[in-house]
């Protein structure tokens, strides 16, 4: 009762000051008498907004610190780092050229360069979930209700008076600002024009994604939190799938990230999990075919941040961070983030290379950062070293928190055609700390080497040693098959040496007898003979029966008469495992005298 009571004071303080006036129709609801025109009122939206651009954005870092009642804001084009004292409910929010933020039951307008005061309203305290602006007219997005299930919406003009406040039973995303218009995520998948002037609704957006954010980057205006949608021609065939849009996978990383975290995630004034593992973006134009800037889309995860080809999907480079990335913001061909130190980098998004640094001076609880028309310098960028040099970097980290990315770095080093590579890869594969699902991906991918055949073949002469280590057999099965495809005869010996290791599994076994057959010559006879005497009576499963098969494929190549006639002998034995006579004879049958 004490929650309702507030909010009824809120609103009517908000009522109070109001200038043009309020509309409590609930414009946002699902049967508000609204209906689907198939984009005709978007086509009239869109015509007569005909020319406008939206005004770029400051391109600065905002960082919360002190005991939650301090702003610290750094342009990054220039200018002076700046400070605001206000007791902080949430985390700010960048609209436009303002920093817009709430606590101590207001919110509250910033000049996003300077920090000088613009506006302050009275709000009772209700949450601030986000907030727009095209330099005349700010919009906010307050949450109401004890979850947050309801919304206020208030228009506010630069004297800090509201020109109109809409409340509505729905829960609202975080808007934008175009021409006059307001664009208001709703319902997960819905967006509302909002004439503020005259509190109609002239046109909706229906999506065939979740989103939950509304902003203008680039001369352009954008919807989304999974992916990215234009808002153009084709915005009015979004419900069926024929808006302009760029999809963003999460690229296998833990807690499948998304671009922008739903608006009851992101409000908190310290930064979550969630915040330390982020996608960023950036649409190349607002005109013309959409893509993704530079051909690159982003990922953090702790301390790394990664590039990725945005064609392909393939991580193209990763920066091992000093510190946890909390905040970023993809700018034309770069990447900017801040740690939770309050250092700030850029980097270049082709190549993930540190191109500048900037520091907040502070330690910051979280941080939000806008990029529209911001370039670095690229005099002096260093070049960055090869992919394989940064995932090694990265996996030697050894750092618990990095964990969850450890699978996705293995996998991109798989097509590298390098030593490097193979290096990584093999003291991967000897970590006995390695999860199950890393220890298989790492397999898998010395399976499919093509380089490295020295390493390789050092890594195949150890054995396992049950008095003093190593802690972990060599992944013999996936070293055969490797070596085998590149026709590296030196590794028979090695490999005669591991068909009877007790320390190799099944796997490993039936993969070192069919590398002997393609590698082997007749020193390596004895071996097989031994091999195949031991366990042709009791070979059990198929990968152990495929190894007795292959060491008699072997034997029959690799011998003369009395080698093929052991074999023949063993495969009319009734001591024989039946799995096994069968394809001994049909072996035999295939081979010429």
């Amino acid at each position: 009762m004490k929650r309702r009571g507030a909010q009824v004071l809120a609103l009517a303080a908000i009522a109070a000051a109001c200038g043009s006036g309020q509309t409590r129709d609930n414009l946002f609801g699902r049967s508000s008498g609204w209906h689907d025109d198939h984009g005709r009122a978007l086509t009239l939206v869109r015509a007569h907004l005909r020319g406008t651009r939206p005004p770029p954005g400051a391109d600065v870092v905002i960082g919360v610190a002190g005991d939650a009642d301090k702003i610290v804001g750094l342009p990054l084009a220039g200018g002076w780092k700046w400070t605001f004292a206000h007791p902080l409910d949430g985390r700010p929010v960048i609209a436009g050229g303002l920093v817009v933020g709430a606590g101590g039951r207001e919110v509250f307008a910033l000049d996003a360069i300077t920090g000088a005061k613009v506006w302050a309203r009275d709000t009772g305290g209700l949450p601030l979930r986000g907030a727009g602006d095209d330099g005349n007219v700010t919009v906010l997005s307050l949450a109401r209700g004890a979850r947050g299930e309801s919304s206020t919406l208030l228009a506010v003009d630069r004297s800090g008076g509201v020109e109109r406040q809409l409340e509505t039973d729905e829960a609202l995303g975080a808007p934008a600002v175009v021409g006059g218009y307001a664009f208001v995520p709703w319902g997960g998948n819905l967006v509302s024009v909002i004439d503020p002037v005259d509190g109609d609704e002239p046109a909706r957006v229906v999506l065939d994604e979740r989103a939950s954010r509304a902003w203008t980057v680039g001369g352009g205006l954008y919807f989304g939190e999974l992916g990215i949608y234009r808002f153009d021609e084709r915005i009015g065939a979004a419900a069926a799938g024929g808006a302009s849009h760029l999809a963003l996978p999460h690229q296998g990383l833990p807690g499948e990230p998304t671009l922008f975290l739903p608006p009851e995630e992101r409000g908190a004034t310290t930064a979550t999990a969630r915040d330390r593992a982020r996608l960023f973006a950036r649409p190349s134009d607002p005109d013309g075919e959409l893509a993704f800037d530079a051909g690159r889309r982003y990922a953090t995860y702790a301390r790394l941040v990664m590039g990725f080809d945005a064609a392909s999907g393939d991580l193209a480079w990763v920066h091992t961070h000093t510190h946890d990335v909390i905040a970023g913001s993809a700018g034309a061909g770069e990447l900017v983030v801040c740690d939770d130190q309050g250092r700030i980098s850029i980097l270049d998004g082709k190549s993930g290379a540190v191109v500048a640094e900037r520091d907040l001076g502070e330690v910051v609880a979280s941080c939000v950062v806008q990029i529209d028309g911001f370039r670095a310098p690229e005099a002096g960028a260093p070049a960055a070293p090869p992919l394989s040099k940064q995932i090694e970097e990265a996996l030697a980290a050894k750092d618990p928190s990095l964990a969850g990315a450890d699978r996705l770095l293995v996998r991109a080093l798989e097509p590298l055609d390098d030593d490097v590579a193979t290096a990584v890869l093999l003291e991967r594969a000897m970590d006995p700390g390695a999860s199950k699902e890393l220890a298989r991906d790492v397999r898998v991918a010395l399976g499919s080497r093509r380089a490295g055949a020295k390493l390789l073949l050092a890594a195949l002469a150890r054995h396992y040693d049950y008095l003093r280590g190593p802690d972990v057999a060599p992944p013999v099965g996936p070293l055969a098959r490797s070596l085998a495809a590149m026709h590296e005869r030196a590794a028979a010996p090695l490999l005669a040496a591991h068909l009877l290791d007790p320390a190799n599994d099944d796997d490993d076994v039936r993969d070192v007898a069919a590398a002997l057959v393609a590698l082997g010559d007749a020193s390596q006879l004895p071996a097989l003979e031994r091999f195949f005497a031991l366990y042709r009576a009791s070979a059990e499963g198929d990968a152990m029966v495929a190894a007795v098969v292959a060491a008699a494929e072997g034997i029959v190549r690799m011998g003369g008469k009395g080698d093929r006639a052991l074999v023949d002998g063993a495969a009319r034995d009734p001591l024989t495992r039946a799995p096994i006579r069968a394809p001994l004879a049909a072996l035999l049958a295939a081979l010429p005298e």
